[in-house]
């Protein structure tokens, strides 16, 4: 039961870490993409304009290269470095690894959070019972700020942007990132050991 507290724990903070990351860091990984669109005439928006209309794309694409990167493998050669330096206390410090990465499940909490918003948002200009609400609500998410109208455009925008759609798309595409590694790691070890023992033979 411990263990999977601790596990749905490190869910929630990786969401927490990707929240920082959106609201402290999102110039840093956008601004480099809005100077390069500047230079090749794809864009003629200034930088806050792109980064409110662009970064949800920009952002999912980060989480999926943070995907590729193998975290777990750096992590794992900087605990061996550490243990050859101090075996005695870093034996009593390694911890279990866990049977189910969270990374893979990180996005489920904001997945249900983001639900819970989506459906219970309501446009200025329709009612409940609106039945032309869906297509507004999609644009109000996931549009630019340009498809933005003045019904869909209000005080929480930004906030919705940067606390539940952007850190979704983010985790989801970063565990996406996960699984393709991994399974492109699990090809090649197969392949290199299809060889070895075809060469034993």
């Amino acid at each position: 039961m411990l263990r999977a507290v601790t596990w749905c724990a490190k869910c929630l903070f990786l969401y927490f870490l990707v929240v920082v990351a959106a609201i402290r860091f999102s110039g840093i990984v956008t601004t480099p993409v809005w100077a390069l669109a500047t230079r090749m005439h794809w864009t003629q928006l200034t930088r806050v304009p792109f980064v409110l209309s662009y970064f949800l794309p920009i952002f999912a694409a980060t989480g999926f290269l943070f995907g590729l990167i193998p975290f777990g493998k750096l992590g794992k050669a900087l605990g061996d470095l550490f243990r050859s330096f101090l075996p005695s206390a870093s034996a009593k410090l390694a911890p279990e690894p866990d049977p189910v990465p969270p990374i893979l499940w990180a996005w489920l909490p904001v997945t249900l959070a983001f639900l819970i918003r989506f459906v219970t948002w309501q446009s200025r200009n329709s009612s409940v019972l609106d039945p032309h609400r869906s297509p507004g609500r999609i644009e109000r998410f996931f549009g630019t700020l340009y498809a933005q109208t003045s019904g869909l455009l209000d005080d929480r925008w930004i906030t919705d942007r940067f606390l539940f759609t952007g850190p979704m798309l983010f985790l989801m595409a970063c565990a996406i990132g996960v699984l393709l590694r991994h399974r492109l790691t699990a090809s090649r070890k197969t392949q290199v050991e299809t060889s070895t023992g075809g060469e034993s033979v």
